[in-house]
């Protein structure tokens, strides 16, 4: 219980600093991150890039992993020759674009078989997976009634293949006022409360690595 409760302020704690760290999420007060790919394929990395903007995988499991659309259909494959995508997947139009936009008729199918298009060469590949950002024109009914607020607003999961044995990438979405937000609310106090919280989540983490570490030592032989 005690080890639940240092993790959910680790994750809600987070998503401040790393608002500072990227421009678009410092804007728009949103950052996205990876919290566990389950069950763990070994050689495949996933993380956030931009804040909440785009989702980077790397694959050097030697397994061919295949990413899975909206609908469940073939999206992205990664294997030995390069990175491809299935042009007529529905996400393979979507994601072109940061924010969704209407599908054309007849420009995909997801029931179709796949069509293939080397899309990279290489282990890695990034693109706009609406899964894991805030897609509505108004902001999220939390952030609407408590923008001042640090806040988780959902978690998501962007489903895979490893040689076709199921896996999923998990992460969450989190909020974080951005300066000018606090400054609007109460003249910049709540700014030194969401320093005072980075520099707590930094400690948190830093207590965690060390536990860890230790307890590594203790089962080595």
């Amino acid at each position: 219980m005690k080890r639940a409760a240092i993790l959910l302020i680790v994750t809600t704690l987070l998503p401040v600093g790393a608002a500072r760290a990227h421009r678009g999420s410092a804007l728009t007060g949103y950052v996205s991150t990876v919290s566990a790919v389950m069950p763990n394929v070994l050689g495949v990395n996933a993380l956030v890039l931009g804040g909440d903007d785009r989702l980077r995988i790397s694959n050097y499991s030697g397994k061919t992993i295949v990413i899975l659309g909206y609908e469940g259909e073939p999206y992205l494959r990664f294997d030995t020759s390069g990175v491809y995508a299935n042009v007529r997947s529905p996400a393979a139009h979507l994601n072109r674009f940061r924010r969704p936009r209407p599908l054309e008729p007849g420009v995909a199918d997801s029931n179709a078989r796949p069509r293939w298009r080397r899309v990279a060469p290489g282990v890695t590949y990034e693109w706009h997976d609406h899964r894991i950002h805030w897609t509505g024109h108004q902001p999220p009914p939390g952030v609407q009634k408590h923008p001042e607020r640090i806040q988780r607003v959902l978690t998501w999961r962007v489903p895979g293949r490893a040689d076709g044995a199921r896996f999923a990438i998990n992460g969450f979405l989190g909020y974080a006022p951005n300066p000018a937000t606090l400054k609007k609310q109460d003249g910049g106090a709540s700014k030194g409360l969401v320093a005072a919280g980075i520099a707590g989540g930094v400690l948190v983490v830093a207590a965690l690595a060390v536990a860890g570490a230790r307890r590594a030592r203790r089962r080595a032989p």
